[in-house]
């Protein structure tokens, strides 16, 4: 983690322990410790906490109670077919040993697992992830891995002043420099997250007005609504594809305005959507 230097040339770093833990299980221990689990907060009194200690194998460690859990299970659907098909099979009464019984969790049927798994999310913070190979778990623990690491940066990032804006080249961000360089493009880029809107179009109208100050002096200065509303609808757009121009339109003209005036947070721009 970066921390504060004590003055501006220094680069300090300093380490601290993860609060995440991932702990996998095998769908037999798995659908024990849920079945545990189920029985516990069924036996319990109305409105009492389950015990969650159940379920988890490492709840006894110290220091337990800080970490956050996310359990990772491989194969669950895989395993309670096959026990269905080649586990236990019913002999006569005279015949049956202990062993010969299944234990009650292969009974547990799918809407009972996701019950449970429901009161891990809502009363632990546990999060299960049901995974069918070991690549998707592989998969898992990258992006997990990858989310921890990246935590500091965008801690450290959210206190800048102006965090959503950041100094490096990105595939979904623009660059903007300190003289303003790159404005320009932020604001053409803004104008395309209307729907239906082409980049030619987007940049017809960001060359017609270079900034969302413009625009606004721009409606200021009309004299009535109609005209407020209608303001960009007339402004040529030059089409790369098809080679023939067209024009902005009384629609878009008219969203642009809105979302550029309007205070009502529930406004609905699009009508045809």
């Amino acid at each position: 983690m970066p921390s504060i230097p004590s003055a501006p040339d220094d680069c300090m770093v300093k380490t601290e322990e993860e609060k995440e833990v991932l702990v996998l299980l095998e769908p037999a221990d798995f659908l024990k410790r849920l079945c545990s689990l189920t029985q516990t907060f069924v036996d319990a009194s109305s409105g009492s906490q389950p015990d969650l200690n159940q379920v988890l194998p490492l709840a006894s460690l110290e220091g337990s109670s800080t970490k956050t859990y996310s359990l990772a299970v491989i194969g669950l659907d895989a395993y309670r077919c096959n026990q269905e098909q080649n586990g236990w099979q019913p002999l006569s009464p005279g015949k049956q040993s202990p062993r010969s019984q299944p234990g009650p969790e292969l009974f547990m049927t799918q809407q009972e697992i996701l019950e449970a798994q429901v009161v891990l999310q809502l009363w632990g913070n546990i999060d299960v992830q049901l995974l069918d190979t070991w690549q998707e778990f592989g998969e898992h623990v990258c992006a997990l891995t990858k989310a921890i690491a990246r935590r500091p940066y965008k801690s450290q990032l959210e206190m800048q002043e102006l965090s959503f804006c950041t100094a490096g080249v990105s595939g979904k961000g623009l660059r903007v420099e300190k003289d303003g360089t790159g404005l320009w493009q932020v604001w053409k880029r803004q104008i395309q997250q209307f729907n239906r809107v082409s980049p030619a179009t987007a940049a017809a109208i960001a060359e017609a007005y270079p900034s969302p100050g413009l625009l606004v002096q721009a409606y200021e200065e009309c004299s009535t609504e109609d005209e407020k509303l209608l303001l960009l609808s007339n402004i040529p757009v030059k089409s790369d594809i098809s080679g023939k121009d067209h024009r902005v339109g009384p629609d878009l003209s008219r969203c642009i305005y809105l979302f550029m005036v309007s205070t009502n947070p529930d406004l609905i721009l699009d009508l045809t959507v």
